[in-house]
């Protein structure tokens, strides 16, 4: 297999895990009320928690090996290492950016269940352990 095969398929098989993890989160608008909200949050925020831990146990496979010694092969991977997991706009900070935004909008939503009236420990228990 040469180099160029070896970061597509590491490439490939980041987005196949982003994609998995993702899969039951789709783009859209819904209304939240007081008969949802709990729902919502408890959704949002285990779909968080699902991808902050694919995202953390994933980290180290986005990673590429220079294939050999060779002054293109280790450019190449440093190269290919920036852009998934090393600038400031990688793949990995893209990933890492999106479940946050999801964690911030369970915590939103614990909030409006607060303006609906419902008690902290309601909302503890619909979210779970942690809480919003």
């Amino acid at each position: 297999m040469s180099f160029v095969d070896d970061v597509a398929s590491g490439v490939e098989a980041a987005f196949k895990a982003v994609e998995r993890a993702t899969s039951a989160i789709t783009s859209g608008t819904f209304t939240v009320n007081r008969d949802n909200v709990l729902a919502a949050g408890r959704i949002i925020e285990s779909q968080a928690d699902a991808l902050h831990n694919l995202w953390k146990f994933s980290i180290s496979d986005m990673r590429v090996d220079p294939p050999g010694a060779d002054d293109v092969s280790v450019r190449m991977a440093a190269a290919w290492n920036d852009r998934l997991i090393g600038d400031d706009d990688s793949y990995k900070n893209r990933v890492k950016d999106y479940f946050m935004g999801l964690k911030k909008l369970a915590v939103q939503l614990g909030d409006t269940a607060k303006a609906y009236g419902y008690s902290e420990e309601e909302i503890a228990a619909a979210f779970g352990t942690k809480g919003a």
